[in-house]
């Protein structure tokens, strides 16, 4: 034993001890005292800010001759932040289980903190890991695990993927066929780097403009084309002489062959596709027109009416459909970054619930664009953008079709012809009267809570004008998915953002997606307290708002309070001090919600900004003049 560990009152060998199958039931009913080593926060999890902490920390603990890993379940945060609980920490722990995975592991669901000291065991401290691998008869665990495999054991077969094999119904072949018919056709969701042979037949749902590039390496260009099958779509790149070849041969809403092309990582920051994987077209890649298009799915769309994008999440990605009503020029915009011109078109689509709404088009898609009004358009990929109201910009990525051959369009055409083409419709693009609309539909917090607003089947919107008085800083982000989802109307954004859950092996996994990642990205949900003159109120603000308050991605957050807690210097505090108690404009979202059986409004932040107190001045003044008259 060190003169540290006895002067801290450690309880020596205790980690160790448990473990064995020979001394365990000697530390068994007694106390256990050890050491934090080292803290990392773990496994936040959205859940809407019902106050019910759900974070846990894994820790290192060492009892001055061992160490262990250990995980603090959620119930224990809140005395932990109440009570300093920090790297160098002494705790007695009081209730436990062991197990073990690749590691050992205590899972400490109740523990005292002891006392603080900045003394750090340091030495020869022997990992119980280490020494039960070259110990493992002596491992009680192990021997448990080894029972427990014994009594269940049986054999399972582990079948291989199986391929799907393409040929002609009538037994000959069709009109354009070759040697792909006689071979096995790959559905694209199986494909992967290991796969050495392989052919898929696809659709081309996107087709995207050849785009010019340039870095310090020098400079070329590139083309994106995605493919489509039954089972998945995949993004496929071709670079330089090859971006020209392909970009020629293949045309949107056609069939191919495609093999024989390099299959890599995705890059999600470039597609919004949920495929792990993506295809490089190179000088060996094999592309074939296919001329029977059976068993091939035609592009497909997940629209939101028009109306509905007016209370969506900014910067979401849509598919939408209507009438175009209006067709404005092409004229240019200049990169701020970079000098660069763009060009720009801006059409206005309406649709049936009497909305109307503008759409940006990009570069080719702009000038080219000679679609009549009064024909029906679906936008597949559209980026909802929030500025001075609401406007949608095709993605460079989305796809836009005239009179596709669906239900929605026939019915929109009807429509249109019959009554549509007569009516007045409202506008999202609000240009002159923001600012006015922002007061209109102020309240303060007492006539929000008084008007029961949020209480109703629908939600209800309004605006506030509030100071932010607390945060609630144990539970502000969760580790989030990375898989990229196809667009649709009922996503939020393209990433699919779920809370992903630690293995055992280090990976995080999505149950949703069925996917394991290296690492997560994390995401805000951040529950704080705002007060008027009025009233107070809890708000929840999600990723974009919060990350526009701190002006710091949650991730980089997570890091900086780990840092304080482990006693190393840190912004963290002050990045929370500098917006706490600072008044700003919020727009939110009230509904009602059920948490426990009790009935209760929830208010989301759809919006925040700073006051602007040259608008406020001239509101007042409105206000004033009103009364005098």
């Amino acid at each position: 034993m060190t003169d540290t560990a006895g002067e801290l009152g450690l309880t020596v060998g205790v980690l160790k001890g448990l473990l064995s199958k020979n001394e365990r039931s000697f530390y068994e009913g007694k106390p256990i005292v050890v050491q934090v080593s080292n803290i990392k926060i773990i496994d936040q999890s959205p859940d809407g800010g019902n106050g019910e902490s759900s974070i846990k920390y894994r820790v290192l603990l060492n009892d001055g001759q061992y160490s262990l890993h250990g995980l603090i379940t959620s119930e224990c945060v809140p005395y932990c932040e109440a009570n300093g609980f920090r790297k160098t920490s002494v705790i007695s722990v009081q209730d436990y289980n062991l197990v073990t995975t690749q590691k050992h592991i205590m899972i400490i669901n109740s523990l005292e903190v002891k006392h603080q000291t900045s003394t750090k065991i340091t030495g020869n401290i022997t990992s119980c890991d280490a020494y039960y691998a070259e110990h493992p008869d002596e491992d009680f665990l192990e021997l448990v695990k080894r029972n427990q495999i014994g009594d269940s054991f049986s054999d399972h077969k582990v079948q291989p993927p199986s391929n799907r094999s393409v040929s002609p119904s009538n037994g000959t072949a069709p009109k354009g066929a070759s040697m792909f018919q006689q071979r096995q056709v790959n559905a694209i969701e199986q494909l992967s780097p290991y796969q050495n042979h392989w052919t898929i037949k696809a659709r081309v749902s996107y087709k995207g403009d050849i785009r010019k590039w340039s870095n310090a390496r020098g400079e070329g260009k590139l083309f994106n084309v995605n493919f489509l099958d039954e089972s998945d779509e995949i993004r496929a790149t071709a670079f330089n002489d090859l971006a020209d070849k392909f970009y020629q041969q293949l045309e949107e809403g056609k069939v191919y062959y495609v093999s024989k092309a390099r299959i890599q990582q995705s890059k999600p920051q470039f597609s919004h596709l949920s495929h792990p994987y993506e295809l490089a077209l190179d000088r060996d890649t094999v592309i074939e027109e296919c001329f029977d298009t059976s068993n091939v799915p035609k592009i497909h769309f997940n629209f939101t009416k028009l109306n509905d994008i007016e209370n969506a999440e900014a910067n979401s990605i849509v598919d939408v459909i209507g009438v175009l009503k209006e067709v404005n020029p092409v004229f240019q915009i200049t990169a701020k970054s970079t000098g660069k011109p763009f060009d720009r078109r801006n059409i206005t689509i309406v649709d049936d619930s009497n909305v109307a709404i503008t759409v940006g088009l990009w570069n080719t898609s702009a000038v080219d664009f000679t679609v009549s009004e009064g024909s029906v358009i679906a936008f597949k990929g559209c980026k909802i953008q929030d500025f001075a109201g609401r406007s949608l910009t095709l993605t460079h990525a989305g796809s836009m079709m005239v009179n596709p051959d669906t239900p929605e369009a026939y019915s929109l055409k009807g429509w249109f012809d019959n009554k549509g083409v007569h009516e007045n419709f409202k506008s999202l693009k609000n240009e002159n009267s923001t600012t006015k609309n922002a007061f209109s539909s102020r309240k303060s917090i007492l006539q929000a809570q008084e008007e029961n607003l949020g209480m109703s089947e629908k939600p209800d919107f309004f605006n506030i004008k509030a100071t932010i008085n607390f945060f609630k800083t144990e539970n502000f982000c969760y580790p989030a998915c990375n898989n990229v989802l196809d667009s649709g109307s009922q996503q939020l954004s393209n990433t699919c953002n779920r809370k992903v859950v630690e293995q055992s092996d280090g990976t995080w996994r999505c149950e949703k997606c069925d996917m394991n990642f290296a690492e997560p990205h994390y995401r805000y949900i951040l529950n704080c307290s705002v007060m008027d003159s009025s009233g107070q109120l809890w708000i929840t603000l999600f990723d974009q708002e919060a990350q526009k308050l701190f002006g710091t991605p949650a991730g980089e957050l997570l890091k900086l309070k780990e840092q304080q807690m482990n006693g190393e210097n840190s912004d963290f505090q002050k990045i929370i001090n500098d917006v706490t108690m600072k008044e700003f404009n919020f727009r939110l979202k009230a509904r009602q919600d059920s948490y426990n059986g009790v009935l209760r409004v929830r208010y989301q932040v759809l919006s925040i900004s700073d006051v602007d107190f040259n608008a406020e001045c001239e509101h007042l003044i409105t206000q004033l003049s009103s009364m005098l008259n």
